[in-house]
């Protein structure tokens, strides 16, 4: 999968971030204005909601509660 490191302004430091999946892609349409959402990056960090232009760090948002994946366990 292709990733980027770029500054998550949610995490307050640098973050993989990933292409939106089509589900993620449908959820940010209805969070900004205008259609074209295909140059989006989600941060890939545990709890992370973050989404963003990989050009405009300031360009995003966090998706909705829905879309949050919970951190793995920690090992015994």
């Amino acid at each position: 999968m292709t990733t980027k490191y770029l500054d998550c302004r949610n995490c307050g430091d640098m973050q993989d971030f990933r292409p939106l999946t089509d589900e993620e892609k449908d959820a940010v349409r209805a969070l900004v204005e205008g259609r074209y959402v295909h140059d989006f990056w989600r941060c890939t960090a545990a709890g992370c909601l973050r989404f963003q232009r990989w050009y405009a760090k300031r360009d995003g948002a966090s998706l909705p509660e829905s879309f949050r994946v919970p951190a793995p366990p920690e090992a015994p």
